[in-house]
C-alpha cells in the first residue's frame, strides 16, 4: 500500500487551519479531516465511521517519497480513525495518510492531507512569576491573524481544583492577548499566597501553567 507523493503536492501543499475541517489533496473524493493542536502535539481525525476497520496513519515531511507509521500497525478503529502525533516541529507542513483494511479484508488509502503545524503554539504564561500586585497574563493561540477568533476560557483555580478567578470567557483573537490580573479573586478579595494555576482553554487545546502568589 506504499504510495508516493506526487511532485506537485509537494510543490504547492495546501496549509491547514487550527481545528479546520479540510478535504484531502487529490482529485478523488477522500473523506475529510479534523486537525486540532492540544498540549503541543497534532490531532488529526479521519471523518466518519469506520468502526470495524484496522488502520495505520501514516506521515512525510515532503522532502522524500518515504512514509514513517505514526501509529500502531492496523490498530482497530471503534468509530473515529485518529492519530495524536507529538513528533512534530513548530511551523512546518506535514502529509498524513490513512491506510484501511475493512471487515471484508479489501484495502482503501486516503490522503495525503497536508497539515500545517502553527509556528506559535497554544500556551499560556504569566509575568511577573512568582509575584505580587499585577500579573501579566499572556494567552497565545496559533494561526494568522486572518483567521477566526476562536472560543477561549481562561480561570484561576486553587490547589483543590477551585475556580477563585474567571480572567476570560469568549471569542479570543490568533496571536498573543495580554489580560492584567491584580491578584483578586472574583468577590474582589486579595487572595492569599500560595500556589495557584491558571487553566486556558478552547477547542484547539488545553494549557495549564503554574502561578506563585506571593505579599
Amino acid at each position: 500500500m506504499s504510495r508516493s507523493i506526487p511532485r506537485s503536492w509537494v510543490l504547492a501543499p495546501a496549509l491547514v487551519a487550527a481545528c479546520a475541517t479540510v478535504a484531502a489533496l487529490g482529485a478523488h473524493a477522500d473523506p475529510a479531516i479534523t486537525v486540532r493542536y492540544p498540549d503541543g502535539a497534532v490531532w488529526v481525525q479521519l471523518q466518519g465511521d469506520y468502526a470495524g476497520t484496522h488502520y495505520t496513519v501514516l506521515r512525510s515531511d515532503g522532502s522524500a517519497a518515504e512514509w514513517t507509521p505514526v501509529t500502531t500497525h492496523d490498530a482497530l478503529c471503534i468509530g473515529d480513525c485518529f492519530v495524536r502525533d507529538a513528533g512534530i516541529v513548530p511551523g512546518r507542513t506535514y502529509y498524513y495518510r490513512f491506510d484501511l483494511i475493512r471487515s471484508d479484508g479489501s484495502e482503501v488509502s486516503y490522503g495525503p492531507y497536508a497539515v500545517a503545524i502553527p509556528a506559535r503554539p497554544f500556551q499560556a504564561r504569566l509575568t511577573p512569576n512568582p509575584g505580587s500586585g499585577v500579573t501579566q497574563v499572556m494567552l497565545s493561540v496559533p494561526g494568522g491573524r486572518d483567521e477566526p477568533p476562536v472560543d477561549a476560557e481562561a480561570r484561576i483555580l486553587d490547589l483543590q481544583g477551585r475556580s477563585v478567578r474567571l480572567l476570560y470567557r469568549g471569542p479570543l483573537a490568533r496571536g498573543v492577548t495580554t489580560i492584567a490580573w491584580d491578584g483578586r479573586g472574583d468577590g474582589g478579595q486579595v487572595l492569599r499566597s500560595g500556589i495557584y494555576y491558571l487553566r486556558f482553554s478552547s477547542p484547539l487545546g488545553l494549557a495549564v501553567a503554574r502561578i506563585v502568589r506571593i505579599r
